[in-house]
């Protein structure tokens, strides 16, 4: 079955038992965890179930749609600039963000909710009496969905609880889990190394124990869509660069590389909604429309430009690309036109841009899906069936380029760099109205010293995965966000000077939300450098 038709089952409703004769009685069309967790559709349907948290990222349907993870790696950075109405992310981007926060309670506590999805899956899951390795699968898909998890509570949240098993109310207060970071101070760049993180060893325990569930190492046919064994690499990869084991990083990046992924020609194609779970896409949520069963994407909605009169809806444009962003372009580079719109210039199916809103000066193109574009959309409640890639093809060969240049290859570094830069080659401008001259970027050198190599691929993730949520975290996990955005020419720091207020001691993660530490008894600690 399809990926994309997994996730048209029906929804789980899980129901706590109670001591109460009267509350024991069963509800009339409920299903409880006694009756449930009986047979192989069971099974399906909670892994179903746990999948469904991806869908929900960036808030789509019944989570609500402020949360959105995919932002955070935006306006943590100055890629980005929110809409007016979110002052939240407006506090998140400058670092003064409080652990009273309702955005950061939602993004905290989405995280659990998914969690409990996943443990109660690989909790229930192998008493059912079922194919094996079906059962296997399924399992090695539960262990990926709580170790990704785990993973995103461990580079945002640091220290919170690790919970790695369905809970009842007496074990709720939970305390931190543990986390210990060192600088090396012989280096300047790329010296921010995660010694200990519970969240993260956790994550890679499942990440690993997914890998000996007989999944596929690439999935196709009937299987595209759900968990592989790349997709779990990717991942086990991020943690092994968080903790600067690099060679083990290294044999991972070059599994995947063997298994027949490739860079798709024009650039633009991996936005528009039309080239699903194509060759480059490793690792993509899944959405379909019209079928009235909350599966739907919003993010067309949320991400194009407000007031444009683009897309169904009109466009909401909650982050904007900032003239920082733009400036990090090389001239003629295609992937700024196929990112962002620019007042006056670009324009989507002959409708120039005009920034009606006054925000930045610029809009996103990516994920801007027109009405009769050929994707499905629902032109009553706005939402599509675009697919949303988090790990694409590319990103693998700069994480392997980074990889290189720490083990001292920089020629090697420079092969992979050149490699994504050469797509720009067969990347036409997507305007019809001012068709401005795009062209191929020139190959970097290959002899670069290692910090000049370190840039040049800082550079090339910036462009290249500009507005897709990476380059905040990226800064972060480098230990360069205070060099970076400390930097009075940092196009917000000239607005507003001072507008950045990022402390690396503090602002690398997020605080604990305080209704959580209050509930908690105390028993849960703030992170360091916030109010309790």
């Amino acid at each position: 079955m399809v990926m994309k038709r997994i996730i048209l089952l029906a929804s789980i409703l899980f129901c706590a038992s109670s001591c109460s004769d009267l509350l024991d009685l069963q509800p009339y069309g409920a299903v409880s965890t006694e009756s449930f967790y009986k047979t192989a559709e069971d099974a399906e349907k909670a892994v179903t179930a746990a999948y469904k948290s991806f869908q929900l990222l960036d808030g789509q349907n019944a989570w609500n749609t402020r949360a959105g993870y995919t932002p955070m790696g935006d306006i943590t950075c100055a890629d980005a600039q929110a809409h007016p109405d979110l002052v939240c992310y407006y506090q998140i981007q400058q670092s003064i963000v409080r652990s009273n926060s309702e955005q950061i309670l939602m993004l905290y506590q989405r995280c659990y909710k998914a969690l409990r999805l996943a443990n109660i899956g690989l909790e229930k899951i192998p008493a059912i009496e079922m194919d094996e390795t079906l059962k296997n699968r399924y399992m090695g898909e539960l262990y990926f969905i709580r170790g990704f998890w785990l993973f995103r509570l461990g580079y945002m949240f640091g220290t919170a609880p690790l919970v790695t098993k369905t809970l009842d109310l007496s074990e709720l207060n939970i305390p931190n889990s543990v986390r210990e970071i060192e600088k090396d101070a012989s280096k300047s760049v790329n010296n921010y190394k995660i010694v200990k993180s519970d969240l993260f060893d956790q994550a890679e325990k499942d990440f690993k124990q997914a890998l000996q569930s007989g999944l596929a190492d690439k999935n196709s046919g009937e299987l595209m869509g759900r968990i592989d064994n790349a997709t779990v690499k990717a991942y086990l990869v991020q943690i092994y660069l968080y903790e600067h084991r690099w060679e083990e990083a290294k044999t991972e990046l070059e599994d995947i590389m063997s298994y027949g992924y490739e860079l798709l020609p024009n650039y633009a194609d991996l936005f528009c909604g039309l080239y699903d779970n194509n060759a480059e896409s490793i690792f993509e949520i899944q959405f379909t429309a019209l079928n009235q069963k909350e599966t739907d994407s919003f993010g067309t909605v949320l991400n194009a430009p407000n007031g444009e009169g683009y897309v169904a809806g009109g466009g909401w444009g909650w982050t904007r690309p900032t003239p920082d962003l733009e400036r990090e372009y090389e001239e003629g580079d295609p992937r700024l036109v196929c990112t962002m719109f620019r007042t006056g210039i670009d324009d989507f199916y002959g409708q120039v841009f005009e920034d009606k809103v006054n925000g930045t000066g610029l809009g996103t193109r990516k994920w801007c899906i027109s009405n009769d574009g050929g994707v499905t959309v629902d032109q009553v409640s706005w939402y599509n069936s675009c697919n949303y890639a988090l790990i694409r093809y590319a990103e693998v060969l700069l994480w392997y380029a980074e990889v290189m240049n720490e083990l001292g290859y920089q020629a090697t570094a420079a092969k992979y760099v050149n490699k994504v830069r050469a797509r720009t080659a067969t990347t036409p401008n997507p305007n019809t109205v001012n068709v401005t001259e795009v062209r191929e970027m020139p190959p970097i050198p290959s002899d670069l010293s290692y910090e000049d190599m370190f840039w040049a691929i800082v550079h090339e993730r910036r462009v290249e995965l500009a507005m897709e949520g990476k380059f905040g975290w990226d800064l972060r996990r480098w230990g360069i966000t205070e060099q970076v955005l400390l930097d009075p020419n940092r196009w917000q720091n000239e607005v507003t000077p001072g507008y950045f207020k990022y402390d690396e001691d503090k602002d690398v993660i997020f605080p604990i939300p305080l209704l959580e530490i209050e509930r908690s008894g105390d028993v849960l600690k703030q992170n360091y450098g916030y109010e309790q």
